[in-house]
């Protein structure tokens, strides 16, 4: 179990304390560290709590890719990590796991590269040449992922407590509570603080603002602009055709359910 938080906004450099705070709110889930990186524009402060699964000498998050300047922070773990290398030529060096996978995987196909990954994960990704910060969730919520939009800013969370210390968050007793004892849906029990639901998907504008789930479209749009070579990975999965692809399936729910919300945010 890992955890991770942040804060992405045209301001978000000045609130590198809080981030920490929040990063040490829930260190508890990450007994090798926890640690925070700032943005290269400064729009984004990303803090990871790291529990080392894969490799237990590889290097604690969060994760910059120096190129670029992309910014990972990473909950999970990603079953065919390393088929998945080998299919979109990523060099893995010794000591580097999944996440630098998904790093490198965002660098080189943006978005579109979660339509090619099995496993369970909760992430946040700052990529400076788009402006925006993503956040993502496996296709079945195995990963928790909570966010709230205050002043302009977008704050996220492995766990709804870490939110509450960022702001009011009112208690908000919803009828369902009185009825399972939980809410459903993505409502929490706090006024304003979301649950990012399983396969969301949300891009946010660190400049302007904006928060927008993505539609099938604009993931069709990141497959279109992958390398020839790669489309059929993405849009398939990584076994041999003929034989039940799970990982393509799970990618067909994920765009059905965005397609579906899109659809309601439009209506």
């Amino acid at each position: 179990m890992c955890g991770i938080a942040g804060l992405a906004g045209a301001d978000a450099v000045r609130h590198q304390t809080t981030v920490a705070a929040m990063g040490l709110a829930q260190h508890h889930r990450g007994p090798d560290g926890t640690r925070h990186l700032i943005s290269a524009d400064g729009r984004a402060v990303l803090s990871m709590n790291t529990l080392l699964i894969v490799d237990t000498a590889a290097q604690p998050g969060p994760y910059l890719d120096p190129t670029g300047g992309i910014v990972l922070t990473f909950n999970g773990e990603i079953y065919n990590y390393r088929q998945a290398a080998a299919a979109w030529g990523i060099p893995l060096e010794p000591g580097e796991t999944d996440a630098h996978l998904v790093l490198r995987a965002w660098a080189k196909l943006g978005p579109g590269c979660l339509a090619g990954l099995d496993g369970m994960f909760a992430l946040a990704v700052h990529d400076p040449s788009e402006g925006r910060l993503f956040l993502a969730r496996d296709r079945l919520g195995e990963k928790p992922l909570y966010w709230r939009l205050d002043g302009g800013r977008l704050a996220f969370a492995s766990e709804v407590t870490t939110l509450t210390g960022y702001g009011t968050a009112p208690l908000v007793v919803r009828p369902e509570m009185l009825s399972i004892e939980t809410p459903t849906g993505t409502d929490t029990p706090f006024q304003g603080i979301q649950l990012l639901p399983p396969a969301g998907l949300l891009a946010f504008d660190v400049a302007t603002g904006p928060l927008e789930p993505w539609a099938t479209a604009q993931i069709s749009s990141a497959l279109d602009q992958a390398p020839l070579s790669l489309r059929p990975l993405l849009a398939g999965g990584l076994r041999p055709g003929g034989q039940f692809d799970r990982t393509r399936m799970q990618a067909l729910m994920a765009a059905a359910w965005l397609s579906d919300h899109s659809l309601a945010a439009a209506a």
